[in-house]
C-alpha cells in the first residue's frame, strides 16, 4: 500500500505499515533481500546497514517527494533511524530461530467459505526444518494469542489463515504466531505443533510456547466456529448476545436500540415464575 494513501491514517497505522513495507522487502529473497536463516547468518555485523538500506529504499519509494517537502527533516531522518534499530533488532532475533526459508511475504489467497469468497493476503510463510509451514502476522502492538480462545474468540485472522489459506494437498500448518516487533521486546507469541523442534532450541517446559502448542483439535475446532461464523453472517444472523455481558453494555451507547435488557428482564420473569411454581 503505497504510503500517500496512508497519510490521513492515525501515526501508528502509517508506522505499522511502513515495518511491514521494510520487512516485505528484507525478506524478498536473494539477490535483494533474505530468503531463509543461513542467509540471514553470513554477515552478522552487516545487518543494520542492509537494514538501513532497505528503510531507505522504501521510504523513498513510497513517500512522495510533494509529501515529503511538507515534512520535517529531522522527523524522516529520526523515523529512518527508528526503523532501521527496529527491523535490525528484529534480525539479530531471528538469527536465534532454527534453520528455516521463506516460502513468501504478502501471500495473497483467495478462499470460499460459506457463501463468501474472501481475499487474504499472509503477511509471510515460513517452512520449517520438518517441511510445515509457519503462518507469521507482523504486529507492533500488544497482542496475545488468547484473542484466539474459544469459545469466543476475539480475534479469527490467524486460525482464518490456519484453516482455510493452505492447500491441505501440499502444505501441512506447524504453527502461526504474531511476530511481535517491538523496540526491546522482539517475540514470537502464538501456537506452534513442535516449538522446541523446529523454532527455538532450548526451550523450556514451562514457556508459553510450549505450554500451549498447537494441536489437531485446536485447528478442527477453529475451522468449525469459523464456519458456523460464515455461515450465521450468510444468513442474516444478529443474535443479542454480547461477549462480556454486563461489561460490554455498560459501555454501549445504543441502549435504546438494544433488546438486551428486554431479553434480560423476559428471562428473570420466566425464572420468577418457575420458582412460584416450584
Amino acid at each position: 500500500m503505497p504510503l500517500q494513501s496512508l497519510c490521513h491514517r492515525p501515526p501508528g497505522a502509517q508506522r505499522g505499515s511502513l515495518l511491514h513495507a521494510v520487512l516485505h522487502a528484507v525478506w524478498s529473497g536473494p539477490p535483494d533481500g533474505f530468503g531463509s536463516r543461513a542467509d540471514l547468518l553470513k554477515d552478522p555485523e552487516g545487518r543494520k546497514v542492509f537494514a538501513a538500506a532497505h528503510v531507505q529504499r522504501v521510504l523513498q519509494a513510497e513517500l512522495r517527494p510533494s509529501i515529503r517537502s511538507r515534512m520535517p527533516r529531522r522527523y524522516l531522518e529520526l523515523e529512518e533511524l527508528r526503523l532501521t534499530t527496529l527491523v535490525a533488532e528484529w534480525l539479530d532475533y531471528e538469527a536465534t530461530r532454527i534453520d528455516f526459508e521463506v516460502a513468501g511475504t504478502e501471500v495473497d489467497r483467495v478462499i470460499h467459505l460459506a457463501g463468501l469468497t474472501l481475499s487474504l493476503r499472509l503477511d509471510r510463510i515460513d517452512r520449517l526444518t520438518d517441511q510445515t509451514l509457519l503462518v507469521i502476522d507482523y504486529k507492533t502492538g500488544d497482542v496475545s494469542p488468547k484473542s484466539w480462545d474459544l469459545r469466543r474468540p476475539d480475534d479469527v485472522q490467524l486460525p482464518l489463515y490456519a484453516g482455510f489459506a493452505l492447500d491441505p494437498k501440499d502444505e501441512v500448518l506447524g504453527g502461526l504466531v504474531f511476530a511481535k516487533v517491538r523496540a526491546g521486546k522482539q517475540s514470537f507469541a502464538g501456537r506452534v505443533g513442535a516449538p522446541a523442534a523446529t523454532l527455538f532450541d532450548g526451550l523450556k517446559a514451562n514457556s508459553t510456547l510450549m505450554k500451549t502448542a498447537l494441536t489437531a483439535e485446536q485447528l478442527i475446532d477453529w475451522k468449525a466456529y469459523i464456519e458456523q461464523l460464515a455461515r450465521d453472517f450468510v444468513a442474516g444472523r444478529a443474535e443479542v448476545d454480547p461477549r462480556d455481558a454486563p461489561k460490554t453494555c455498560e459501555r454501549c451507547s445504543l441502549q435504546t436500540l438494544c433488546r438486551i435488557q428486554e431479553n434480560q428482564a423476559i428471562a428473570s420473569d420466566e425464572d420468577s415464575e418457575e420458582a412460584d411454581d416450584e
